[in-house]
């Protein structure tokens, strides 16, 4: 029997949200290899876009077509892929994570008032389950789970452009995810640089150049090809789903991190990243009472 066609976005999405959990190891790499995060960012997205420009001339009917969404949409994506890599590098890896996670609330008001979008039953049970399973990971300790750090305000302020990018992503129609692709490396390249002239570590010319080939075989290997999963995939779902599968991302990154780090991953970690796992299977299949969705 013939997959149903909704099955393609959700994998490619669903996919790239547990590679997005290891995220944070190429860029510790980086960091250690001397590009400190920022600077990492800048190099990642303009390797990336250095490979992606020679293609533009073959596209250029799509480019014009493209429609404000699928500028901002891009271009905000690469916003919060710079904010998301300076939280990771000075923030703890599963706090930083569960922060951003919230985006699913800014993304389900968005598709409310802007998709003018129903929310179904289903929908409803996967968003309590993903933030329910976020606080039982982050805990309580200290009254609400608010930022307290840079990293943590730096996580939190993704997540909501990342709700932002993917409703203009929606908003753009099938089809635009390459194009959604070169605008993101282009955002994140621009708010890169904005980054690194604020950040007080900048790192010799040696440095650079002995660390920009892993860089590069970074971004064409690992960022590149995730980004345009996301991006391919949120041009044919809405903005909930996506966000809501991007939870993924949680059950990898705590996980890696408990492995790979000294951050703690006991009973009440395993249990938020069972829920917040259930959270996504839930979303990605098809229920009656949710087909208006």
């Amino acid at each position: 029997m013939k997959p149903p066609a909704a099955i393609w976005p959700n994998t490619a999405v669903a996919g790239a949200a547990i590679l997005w959990g290891l995220w944070w190891l190429p860029l510790r790499w980086l960091d250690r290899s001397g590009l400190p995060g920022d600077w990492a960012t800048l190099a990642l997205n303009a390797a990336a876009l250095a490979v992606l420009v020679p293609y533009l001339w073959t596209r250029r009917r799509w480019f014009r077509r493209a429609g404000i969404g699928l500028v901002l949409g891009g271009l905000l994506y690469g916003v919060m892929m710079a904010l998301w890599n300076h939280a990771l590098i000075v923030g703890e890896v599963v706090r930083v994570v569960l922060l951003f996670y919230l985006a699913p609330i800014w993304s389900t008001l968005l598709a409310l008032f802007v998709l003018r979008a129903r929310i179904g039953p289903m929908r409803a049970l996967s968003i309590v389950l993903g933030l329910a399973g976020a606080a039982v990971i982050l805990g309580f300790e200290g009254g609400l789970p608010m930022p307290r750090s840079e990293g943590d305000w730096f996580g939190l302020i993704a997540g909501i452009v990342f709700a932002f990018s993917a409703t203009f992503a929606r908003d753009s129609g099938a089809g635009a995810g390459f194009e959604m692709t070169v605008f993101s490396f282009a955002g994140g390249m621009l708010f890169g640089l904005l980054l690194t002239v604020m950040s007080p570590v900048t790192p010799t010319g040696r440095e650079m150049l002995e660390a920009i080939p892993l860089a590069v075989a970074i971004a064409l290997c690992g960022m590149l090809p995730i980004t345009w999963l996301v991006l391919w995939g949120a041009t044919h779902l809405d903005p909930g789903r996506v966000s809501i599968l991007l939870l993924l991302d949680v059950v990898a990154s705590a996980i890696s991190a408990s492995i790979l780090t000294d951050e703690p991953f006991g009973w009440r970690e395993t249990t938020g990243c069972v829920m917040i796992l259930f959270a996504g299977l839930a979303e990605a299949t098809p229920w009656p009472a949710d087909a208006a969705d």
